[in-house]
């Protein structure tokens, strides 16, 4: 009896250890698979940072060239107003690299003028943007960009008939048309109104993914056709 007694206590001691011994099982297979030690080849290996590490330059690079593709345009005011176009054309190329690259293509300067309008410099095309309408909101600024946009992209396919090809940033060549910021071959209120409402959808569009407001959107979405003060500072004008 006195064999079988001491034969109970053995097993429930080892019972009891066998936990502890799964444990440190787990805990040794943990370290040696993550441990910093010797390879095949003598040499360290690197540690699970460094993976991190590598990926990190490419990034950088990509971010580089992000940056290079917005300071191609030339913004021109206070430094507020730089910053402040700078942020609506970061939200853009973040939120639609393809309007980013239609609104890069179709306007060279960004000026801060008393007036929002579409113009002609020596045949570059200007979006000149107000206080009002360029600190509303970054995203609202981001709308105006391409609002702006749309209006140069009208713009040149007017001239186009004449063989005008646009000239690239940086580059002087005198435009062949008057440099009026409404002339876009309008010849009747009817098509003026009309591309003010294609100039309207895509600012709304570009409004909407850079996380406009919703009071923002209903002014854009749901203006008067023959309101213009969603995209233009003072009144709108068909006449040279």
């Amino acid at each position: 009896m006195e064999t079988e007694h001491k034969s109970f206590f053995r097993t429930r001691k080892v019972l009891a250890l066998l936990p502890l011994a799964a444990l440190a099982a787990v805990v040794f297979w943990y370290v040696s698979r993550y441990r910093t030690g010797e390879d095949s080849a003598g040499g360290k290996q690197a540690p699970p940072v460094a993976a991190f590490r590598t990926a990190r330059p490419a990034a950088a690079a990509a971010g580089d060239e992000a940056e290079k593709n917005i300071l191609a345009l030339e913004i021109q005011g206070s430094p507020e107003f730089k910053r402040q176009v700078t942020g609506a054309l970061r939200l853009i190329l973040m939120a639609d690299p393809d309007a980013f690259a239609f609104i890069k293509k179709c306007i060279y300067i960004v000026r801060n003028e008393n007036k929002t309008e579409l113009y002609l410099d020596n045949g570059q095309p200007v979006a000149a943007i107000s206080n009002a309408h360029a600190f509303r909101s970054m995203p609202w600024c981001a709308g105006i960009l391409a609002h702006q946009a749309f209006h140069s992209y009208a713009k040149f396919n007017s001239v186009r008939k004449q063989k005008f090809i646009p000239p690239s940033p940086g580059t002087m060549k005198e435009l062949r048309v008057a440099a009026n910021p409404v002339i876009f071959d309008v010849t009747t209120l009817g098509s003026a109104l009309d591309l003010e409402g294609k100039a309207s959808a895509f600012q709304a569009k570009v409004l909407a993914e850079t996380g406009g407001s919703r009071a923002e959107l209903k002014r854009v979405r749901y203006r008067d056709p023959r309101d213009f003060s969603a995209g233009h500072d003072g009144n709108y004008s068909t006449t040279p």
